[in-house]
């Protein structure tokens, strides 16, 4: 009820004499500025150490200054409704927070606490107010949420995929924009995948070995690791993924970093091509040729032959129609070999107009039948106008045990010189 303008005292009288003791001794030892005002004009009637030093205020310069006007200037008719349906006895306390402002022009964020002090009728005779200096509480937690933010938005920017495992479960349990982008799925629809949906399903790419990966990251620290992984649609792609351990909220957690590195693979793919066959021809070259043999020597499957031929006429088709027409004729004889050898067959370019054929556990009928397919091809085939029809001469040699293979090569060029020279004795014969 608003009445004539009360005092300390007057206050006061609504509790005994022990209680306002306490009271005192309350605002004395507390660490919240507490502050009694009247219900009349909200003037400060009492204020304790704490508001004095809060406000910057001496006792005197905050007793008789209206309450109101210890707040930012736009939460002034907002704070004097709220007092004053206090005052009125509409309700009994409120909870809030103000920005308040000191002497010295500082202003100040606390957490406010208004109760009505009611006589025996239950008049409302004045309200003590509390308040808890929360700005540097505030400040963390607007710099936190700050970090936050900006975490997230590192987070969801970069180019890799990021996923949250647990470190137990194997279970996702965040994920960001990258992940929906590569792999195809909403991120709603991530939280309900596993490993074994994300990846290529088969050992050693499944979920055992995805959960193996995990406990390793736990157990040994940071893995790095190629990965065949899976898309909404099915498609394999191969990824490069980095699993490490962490505790995140006081939870084990295994953060994995995941990059597409389908571009790098095919790079790599395309240097081992190059690596293994002859720019000109796309047939393997000498250096995988000399490797693969030893392979198949290691292996033992006896009886193997090889094929030498060695293309006619490429030092005169050079001579006399460049040498692009020497590569065609080059690239002709390389065709024309692959076509008329087994799948299993291995089929070289050794250099210049030097080619080799290995028939796997094939004898010598094998490799005559082949020779004769080779004859029956080349004759019909001519690069350019005005050169000679493509020819090979050749030779083969068979080995049935370890110890002819040293002889094999040797043998087989032989022949294929011999090859070489009746020919040359055939041409010779028709021009007399």
């Amino acid at each position: 009820m608003m009445g004539a303008k009360p005092d300390i005292q007057r206050i006061g009288c609504c509790v005994q004499d022990n209680a306002k003791q306490q009271l005192a001794a309350i605002m004395d030892i507390s660490r919240e500025a507490i502050l009694l005002i009247d219900s009349c004009d909200f003037a400060v009637c009492v204020a304790n150490h704490r508001a004095e030093k809060s406000f910057c205020c001496a006792d005197h310069e905050l007793n008789g200054k209206p309450f109101y006007e210890l707040v930012s200037a736009h939460q002034v008719d907002g704070l004097k409704m709220l007092l004053e349906e206090l005052a009125a006895g509409r309700r009994h306390a409120l909870q809030t927070t103000q920005h308040f402002y000191r002497k010295d022009k500082v202003d100040f964020r606390g957490d406010m606490v208004i109760r009505s002090l009611v006589d025996a009728a239950g008049d409302c005779q004045g309200m003590m107010i509390s308040i808890k200096d929360v700005t540097e509480r505030l400040a963390a937690e607007e710099q936190l949420k700050r970090m936050e933010k900006n975490y997230w938005e590192i987070f969801n920017s970069t180019n890799d995929a990021l996923f949250v495992h647990d470190a137990y479960t194997g279970a996702i349990l965040e994920a960001n924009k990258t992940v929906e982008i590569l792999y195809g799925y909403s991120r709603e629809e991530v939280f309900v995948k596993n490993l074994q949906d994300l990846s290529a399903g088969v050992p050693p790419y499944s979920l055992n070995e995805g959960i193996s990966q995990i406990r390793k990251a736990v157990e040994s620290g940071p893995q790095t690791y190629e990965w065949l992984s899976k898309k909404k649609d099915g498609e394999l792609f191969w990824t490069e993924i980095t699993m490490i351990a962490s505790r995140i909220g006081g939870e084990g957690r295994v953060l994995a970093v995941v990059r597409d590195i389908g571009d790098r693979k095919e790079m790599e793919r395309h240097l081992k091509y190059l690596s293994d066959h002859d720019s000109l021809t796309g047939l393997y070259n000498r250096m995988y040729f000399e490797a693969e043999f030893k392979r198949i020597v290691k292996a033992e499957k006896y009886p193997f032959s090889i094929i030498v031929a060695d293309l006619d006429g490429l030092k005169q088709v050079n001579d006399t129609l460049g040498h692009a027409a020497g590569d065609e004729l080059i690239k002709s004889a390389a065709s024309l070999l692959s076509h008329v050898v087994r799948g299993d067959d291995l089929v070289a370019r050794l250099g210049g107009d030097e080619f080799i054929v290995v028939l796997a556990e094939a004898d010598e009928e094998a490799a005559r039948n082949l020779m004769e397919r080779i004859r029956s091809v080349e004759g019909s085939m001519q690069v350019a106008a005005g050169s000679e029809r493509l020819r090979f001469s050749l030779g083969s040699e068979t080995a049935r045990s370890a110890k002819e293979v040293d002889a094999l090569f040797g043998r087989a060029d032989a022949r294929m010189y011999a090859d070489k020279a009746e020919r040359k004795r055939q041409k010779a014969q028709d021009k007399e």
